[in-house]
């Protein structure tokens, strides 16, 4: 699985990224057709004059590999033009077949 930050020129934006067990090891599963999968991920912010920071507008994801994949929905973010979205590291938690303790870790 992967995620990426995106620039609003729809570039991956470098963020070291870590894979972690959380909330627990990955489950194998098929995910089926109408229904939903779910990970966690965490990220710790940064300040977007800092050299070091990833600055972004949105986010890709994909399950099936560790390229990107489509635009992801979010709600509660900066609107996109707003390049808001910072991460000066991002960790990605285990795909689950449930969203428990998705959100806890």
């Amino acid at each position: 699985m992967a995620i990426s930050l995106v620039n609003a020129a729809d570039e991956v934006v470098n963020v070291p990224t870590k894979k972690v067990n959380e909330p627990g090891p990955a489950e194998a599963f098929t995910v089926k057709p109408g229904t939903s999968a779910f990970a966690g991920i965490k990220w710790t912010t940064c300040d977007k004059g800092d050299s070091s920071c990833g600055v972004g507008n949105t986010l890709r994801y994909n399950l099936e590999a560790s390229t990107d994949g489509p635009v992801a929905t979010l709600e509660g973010f900066p609107a996109a033009e707003s390049s808001g979205i910072t991460m000066k590291s991002l960790q990605i938690g285990t795909l689950q077949p449930s969203n428990q303790g998705v959100v806890a870790w």
